[in-house]
């Protein structure tokens, strides 16, 4: 059975519509934060997002197993448009209780929506040979790509007229249509009956307590972590730039607009024309170093040259490879664990071992804040030394880039499909890599 256009355009519109309110929502988020001395409460978010994003995969995965998955994914999607709507009113700059609590819950509500699309877009693709299935997913990833463009076009055309919070109020009325969307798709996709694609318990997983004490999964945690690490730095500094500039709601607006403009941009770009050519030429060690390397070289110029443009385009940089390259790669990079292990590992090391980092990362940022507060009283963003963090940066990427240079890939089989990836091993695996739990319970790592 071949996958048509038509079988992909619903599922490729659900995911420009989520992306195009998730980028509408966080310029809004954003140009209200980081006024006054929002920069100073990020860490608090940032913990925020690190202890929410578990319980709530938790949560959703549960109601899934009640309700069953169609009607957890129009469920969630009710709820987070009536979520963000809830918070127009008491969103003012200053405010930064309601401000915290939104930030943490755009990320854990939209990496919830994104691992329920790509859960739809599994079912569907299910039974479609394979190499039809991984062109729909690179183009439903395309599509997802471009609707933050014009979610980005349509927040910077919006924030010379409205103030910020209505654009957290537009992000909820898109993903009212998503949701109608979504109705729509599941009549023209009626259920199928499950397919038991890997025969493993979660339970029995945790329960080999064995598993990390191979070398490839010990290193993918590590790589996670340093990952998870060198991202929430580029990212403070980022905001530590844009919040140093003192663009007022309005600026902010227009200035976030564009950065996630070019961030999807860029992105977009380098999933049509370099992702595909790079995994061939390269393998799947090559392409898990690209992101690293990239960084390797956007930190060494943050170093020498700490300026607001050069934290910005490392932020680009590392969003941009991120979201083309590095995730393909980093998910198929699963594929030769076991697959009685490979669920569980993929939770640990992108559920557990990221948010690790990132936890230790905030709690790092707070510590220096409140140091530099008692210092010196009322010391503003402008005035705050970020060179520690970028020489930080570098020593965690160089850590990084050690760890893939020198990850040995095993060649496992076990029954099933026979895939062969690009290093050359053969792996057998029966599911998709987007099927890992990373999409289908984590998210997709969103901030």
């Amino acid at each position: 059975m071949e996958a048509t256009i038509s079988d992909q355009l619903p599922i490729a519109l659900l995911a420009g519509l989520t992306s195009a309110a998730l980028t509408v929502c966080k310029t809004g988020r954003d140009a209200l934060f980081f006024q006054d001395r929002g920069l100073f409460q990020l860490p608090l978010a940032y913990l925020g997002i690190g202890l929410a994003s578990l319980p709530a995969a938790f949560v959703f995965v549960q109601v899934m197993k009640a309700w069953g998955s169609r009607p957890a994914r129009a469920g969630i999607l009710i709820f987070s448009s009536l979520a963000l709507s809830a918070f127009v009113p008491f969103l003012e700059s200053g405010k930064y209780p309601v401000l915290i609590l939104l930030f943490l819950l755009i990320p854990t509500l939209f990496g919830l929506l994104f691992a329920s699309i790509w859960l739809l877009a599994s079912e569907i693709f299910e039974n479609r040979p394979k190499d039809q299935a991984a062109s729909a997913f690179s183009k439903i990833g395309a599509s997802s790509l471009a609707g933050g463009i014009c979610g980005g076009f349509l927040a910077r055309g919006l924030a010379v007229y409205l103030d910020p919070k209505w654009l957290v109020l537009l992000a909820g009325g898109i993903l009212l249509v998503v949701t109608g969307v979504v109705v729509k798709t599941h009549s023209l996709f009626p259920s199928l009956p499950a397919v038991q694609s890997e025969s493993y318990s979660l339970k029995e997983g945790m329960r080999s307590a064995g598993v990390f004490r191979e070398d490839y999964a010990r290193t993918l945690l590590f790589i996670s972590m340093a990952g998870a690490l060198a991202a929430l730095f580029i990212d403070f500094q980022f905001y530590a730039s844009a919040a140093s500039a003192t663009m007022g709601s309005q600026g902010n607006a227009l200035f976030f607009a564009n950065f996630y403009i070019l961030l999807n941009l860029s992105a977009l770009a380098l999933q049509l024309f370099l992702a595909p050519r790079i995994q061939d030429r390269v393998g799947l060690r090559g392409g898990l170093i690209v992101l690293p390397l990239s960084l390797l070289g956007g930190a060494t110029f943050a170093t020498a040259a700490a300026t607001a443009i050069s934290r910005s385009v490392l932020r680009i940089t590392e969003g941009g490879v991120k979201s083309s390259i590095h995730r393909t790669m980093w998910e198929q990079a699963f594929i030769p664990l076991r697959s009685g292990e490979r669920s569980f590992v993929k939770i640990a090391v992108d559920g557990m071992g990221a948010r690790v980092a990132e936890t230790l990362g905030a709690l790092v940022i707070l510590l220096w804040l409140m140091a530099a507060e008692s210092e010196a009283a009322g010391v503003s963003a402008a005035r705050l030394d970020l060179r520690w963090m970028t020489w930080t940066i570098l020593g965690t990427v160089i850590i990084w880039l050690w760890l893939t240079r020198t990850i040995q890939i095993p060649k496992r089989s076990s029954a099933g499909s026979r895939v062969v990836l690009a290093e050359g091993s053969d792996v057998f695996c029966t599911r998709f890599p987007d099927q890992c739990p990373c999409t289908t319970e984590m998210g997709k790592g969103i901030r």
